[in-house]
């Protein structure tokens, strides 16, 4: 998990108002004390999630921390609980985001799924819940993906930072449905079929630069605790067994001719607008995108790398894109500086998110519609403390 440093930037853009809640809680309008209830009807009855809150735009950011009982209304990450930090398998935090089916999706680690919903105003959105109860809580939630269309989740029990005190999940990968109101188990045969008797389990399941699947499966509690690695062109089939060395190379970020054209033209130019301070010879960017057209993240470099050596020079930008209605395609680093292409010309405009306190950091963007949603977090070496999203409007120019 890559860790990043907060560099203290002032934001730029403005942002958001939480005007409703739903499913009976009362509304906090920011900067007000008085509260008033959701009008059902405002409530999007497709989904069987419950919907949590009504976010609509304003002009402050709306902060949400990731607690036990959901995400809670804070007025800033510096208001957070002082949640001891916790190596990362173990905390709870944002593990990875998907644009799907309309949907802006977020995996929590040890909660379940949380979800951005589009409503009749392009700058609002419904914040919906499908809580997971106790069944993530012992287990590390990542490897966000599609299965069978929908957004899956693969848990483990992370064997690094201590031995496993739960025994193994089954079933391993949990879908978000729109017609279940929790997480649903689903059987994934790639991963389901085992080299060898005994206590496997697999842990990270990703697309390589070349297209195919790539998953690590690990034994569990015994002595050696062996590593396996394995290839497929389909989840749904066996994998072929690989080498360490094929694995690693799997990790590498797509070249930059494989980019959509708006995200290459902000990747392209991330060094000179956005390293001023980090700034050296060599030094390239890799984006972790996500994209209406994108089955989860990709990582794309702004040059091609053909070693994992080569990453020692890399900086870690979060982005998103799109093609329609306008082509757009922003980035930012974990301080919250970034860069955006925006229409048919692709524009380049640099902003800023809101200024996080020293030891916090953005790990994601995304956009629906008009609103846009960042992850960030209180990191510390390998832990994390407090951890939760932001939302605000995002206002583009021509």
């Amino acid at each position: 998990m890559v860790k990043t440093q907060r560099l203290g930037v002032p934001g730029t853009i403005l942002a958001l108002l939480l005007v409703a809640a739903c499913s009976g809680k009362q509304a906090v309008q920011s900067g007000e004390a008085g509260a008033k209830p959701a009008a059902q009807e405002q409530i999007n009855p497709g989904p069987a999630w419950p919907a949590v809150a009504l976010l609509q735009t304003g002009d402050n950011p709306l902060w949400f921390e990731l607690r036990p009982a959901g995400p809670s209304l804070i007025d800033s990450p510096a208001a957070a609980s002082l949640t001891p930090f916790t190596p990362w398998p173990y905390a709870r935090f944002v593990s990875g985001m998907m644009v799907w089916d309309g949907f802006l999706v977020m995996a929590i680690n040890r909660d379940g799924f949380l979800v951005l919903g589009s409503t009749d105003d392009s700058a609002a959105a419904m914040l919906y819940r499908a809580p997971a109860g106790g069944l993530w809580d012992s287990y590390t939630a990542e490897s966000l993906f599609l299965w069978k269309d929908k957004p899956a989740v693969l848990l483990y029990r992370n064997d690094f930072f201590a031995e496993p005190a739960a025994p193994s999940p089954k079933p391993q990968v949990y879908t978000l449905d729109s017609s279940s109101p929790v997480p649903l188990g689903a059987a994934v045969p790639a991963l389901e079929s085992f080299p060898s008797d005994g206590p496997w389990e697999a842990e990270t399941v990703q697309r390589g630069p070349d297209g195919f699947w790539y998953y690590r499966m690990k034994e569990k509690g015994l002595a050696q605790n062996e590593t396996a690695y394995f290839r497929t062109a389909n989840l749904g089939e066996i994998g072929t067994k690989i080498s360490v060395g094929e694995w690693r190379n799997s990790d590498l970020p797509e070249g930059p001719e494989k980019a959509p054209p708006v995200l290459l033209t902000v990747l392209r130019n991330a060094q000179p607008e956005l390293d001023h301070v980090q700034g050296g010879a060599g030094r390239f960017f890799v984006i972790r995108a996500v994209s209406t057209d994108f089955e989860g993240a990709r990582f794309f470099g702004s040059v091609k790398v053909s070693a994992l050596t080569e990453t020692e020079n890399s900086q870690l930008l979060y982005g998103y894109c799109r093609q329609t209605p306008e082509p757009l395609a922003l980035a930012i680093l974990g301080d919250g500086r970034g860069l955006y292409s925006f229409g048919p010309v692709g524009k380049l405009e640099s902003f800023s998110l809101p200024a996080l306190p020293d030891g916090f950091a953005y790990t994601g963007v995304a956009l629906l519609g008009d609103v846009l949603a960042a992850s960030w977090e209180e990191q510390q070496e390998a832990g994390i403390g407090a951890a939760g999203f932001m939302v605000m409007q995002m206002k583009m120019r021509n």
